[in-house]
């Protein structure tokens, strides 16, 4: 049997929901299933950095269309009516006539300030494909109790429709590392110097108040005189600067910048960090602070969404994102080395029970019925 992807996601720079894609299929080489072939689809080759096992190939299916015309049209058209399709971005074509997976990453309708970060447009299209993909599935995920809470609330359809399967983590590569030769040199390089940091990792989102972390980073260097500096990393979003913000504050040299880093990289950045910041007011999940847990670094996030869910007990979930409640949250954890020791521990035995091999056995255990659905039907 033939397993299709929707790998649209796979052709950029891979972000949240590509990073899924790549994790499943790659630990689904490591898993017992029925498909004797995957075919990744996409209009463009996918990113030469994607790694796809051997049974999975790129089919390259070139198309002028805009990508969600793609989506609707040529993906379902190429697939055909007999195969499994995993549609893992939210949406899956209206008019297939096979067997669907969705995995759905979070509802936005449920962000309070949703209109003020998408266009009228974005939120004309996701209003219509988000809940009819979801009530037209034939199996549908989400990746947290709290999304699924949304979808019900959003969408209209029953909660036992929706299936929780949490996103995941690679335990073998995000793990701690105990060299400290290593992590120093790291630090000498991306930093310039051996110096102790604050790490922040993710788009810089309105919901994930990046301005105020700012605001509350000068805060600690004026007033309390802290000797870390603060690293972005994914914060090269087109449109998108925060380097006046940086230079009214004054931080020109303390804050450092890196648009994109690779898997290997993100593994140095966590370990070799003091603290990691994720100040999101609305996630579907938080792939970063589950990670940060797998490295053992001491993360700080906040008490809202589905942060509780994986990181509750771990790390230290604040009330909000105010920039007096970020300024005194940091300077607390910093100064608590016996929490952040306990969290070192803590991060990796809870990430344990997320990583990605158990997750895509869940996600098969949810398409054998389909399947096998499938082959009965051809």
């Amino acid at each position: 049997m033939v397993l299709g992807v929707n790998g649209i996601r796979l052709v950029t720079q891979r972000s949240g929901v590509a990073r899924v894609i790549e994790a499943v299929l790659g630990c689904m080489a490591e898993v017992e299933h029925p498909f004797r072939e995957i075919r990744v689809y996409s209009p463009k080759p996918i990113d030469a950095a994607v790694r796809l096992p051997a049974y999975a190939h790129n089919v390259v299916l070139p198309s002028r269309l805009p990508s969600g015309l793609w989506e609707q049209i040529v993906l379902p058209r190429a697939h055909g009516s007999k195969d499994l399709l995993l549609c893992p971005s939210y949406v899956i074509p209206f008019l297939a006539r096979c067997p669907t997976f969705l995995i759905h990453h979070g509802s936005y309708e449920g962000y309070d300030q949703v209109r003020d970060v998408f266009s009228r447009w974005t939120l004309l299209k996701t209003s219509i494909s988000y809940p009819l993909s979801a009530r037209r599935a034939s199996v549908v995920t989400t990746v947290s109790a709290y999304s699924r809470h949304d979808m019900v609330r959003h969408y209209g359809i029953a909660p036992q429709r929706v299936h929780v399967v949490p996103n995941g983590v690679d335990t073998r590569l995000f793990r701690p590392i105990r060299t400290d030769r290593t992590l120093s040199e790291w630090r000498r390089r991306v930093l310039g110097a051996d110096v102790p940091f604050i790490l922040y990792v993710g788009k810089p989102t309105r919901r994930r108040n990046l301005p105020n972390l700012l605001a509350a980073y000068a805060r600690l260097k004026n007033r309390r005189q802290l000797p870390h500096k603060l690293l972005l990393i994914g914060t090269a979003l087109p449109g998108v600067s925060f380097d006046p913000l940086i230079a009214d504050l004054g931080l020109q040299h303390d804050v450092v910048k890196i648009g994109y880093s690779n898997h290997a990289d993100m593994v140095l950045a966590y370990n070799a960090a003091s603290v990691m910041v994720y100040p999101s007011s609305y996630e579907g999940f938080g792939m970063p602070v589950l990670e940060a847990m797998a490295c053992g670094t001491p993360v700080i996030a906040l008490n809202n969404t589905a942060f509780p869910e994986f990181a509750g007990g771990v790390a230290t979930l604040l009330p909000d994102a105010h920039v007096e409640t970020l300024e005194d949250g940091i300077a607390d954890l910093l100064a608590d080395e016996r929490r952040r020791s306990d969290m070192a521990v803590a991060g990796p035995a809870r990430a344990a029970g997320y990583d990605w091999r158990i997750v895509t056995r869940r996600y098969l255990d949810l398409m054998l019925p389909l399947a096998g659905a499938s082959i009965r039907a051809a």
